[in-house]
């Protein structure tokens, strides 16, 4: 059987996790509970998901990849191939192992030389569980579409991608990989008000939760009504009929499969093929 490739275009991070009973007040000193680093990044994670998903858990232990300069997949017919961009910091260094150990194809990940790799810090509150987050994007905002063309150059079969790297690049590649007759999975996350509605023609799947749903819909030219929809609540739509009219308008605008997860209530799923 012919190898299939998978291609995630996207962030790739380090996450700065500080953990703490409260978050201090403006000014305030707190001693924090605990201090952890580890691989993040929406790009970076989903790469790590797909490959896990695409061998059994033999396959992971008995492959990790010894090369320096890519990954194993001899045991799969699928390649997980990674693009995006980090630094020649540590930071990269450990971001690009930590791929390579999840036998994630690295060979399209460049490392810029006077740019720091991308982190967020998050403070987590134990108290309430609640966090926050800031996010210095570092080397993800020099991921432009002339970067990533030679990754392209051979086509894969599916491009995942996601908003932390520049909304133009998404952009452009999506017109790519249309033009091409590539199959593209889109996560709006985070979500921004105002994506282009040409992003939308064609699209094969569509998967976001609900506030990046009705974040999206809101700025697009649809009825009042479907323009409020999951505006009350933070974003929570609770009626079905809700739920389905807030597809049909991405199905309107050229979305083949549109997933909504719901949090603890599962997912939501339609697809304009066949009226699914």
């Amino acid at each position: 059987m012919s190898s299939k490739t998978i291609q995630i275009i996207g962030s790739l991070n380090i996450d700065l996790i500080t953990r703490t009973p409260r978050h201090p007040d403006p000014g305030e000193t707190l001693t924090a509970t605990s201090f952890t680093y580890g691989p993040g990044g929406k790009g970076a994670n989903q790469a790590v998901a797909c490959a896990r998903l695409s061998r059994t858990k033999n396959q992971q232990k008995q492959h990790a990849p010894t090369s320096t300069s890519s990954s194993s997949n001899s045991d799969s017919n699928i390649t997980i191939k990674m693009t995006g961009a980090v630094g020649s910091d540590f930071f990269g260094t450990y971001l690009l192992d930590s791929l390579k150990s999840n036998s994630v194809d690295i060979t399209s990940i460049s490392q810029t030389p006077d740019t720091k790799t991308g982190t967020a810090v998050i403070i987590v509150e134990e108290s309430s569980g609640e966090n926050r987050i800031l996010i210095t994007p570092g080397a993800n905002g020099s991921v432009s579409p002339e970067s990533i063309q030679p990754s392209l150059e051979s086509l894969p079969e599916l491009i995942i991608l996601q908003l932390e790297i520049p909304l133009s690049t998404v952009v452009a590649i999506i017109e790519l990989a249309r033009a091409k007759g590539v199959d593209v999975l889109l996560n709006p996350a985070p979500a921004v008000g105002e994506v282009p509605r040409g992003v939308y023609r064609g699209l094969k799947h569509l998967i976001m939760n609900e506030s990046e749903a009705a974040i999206l819909s809101s700025s697009l030219p649809t009825s009042d009504e479907k323009r409020k929809m999951g505006k009350e609540g933070g974003g929570r739509m609770e009626a079905q009929k809700d739920i389905q009219d807030l597809c049909e308008i991405f199905h309107t605008l050229g979305v083949t499969n549109v997933i909504i997860t719901l949090g603890a209530k599962g997912v939501y799923y339609s697809s304009s093929v066949n009226g699914e």
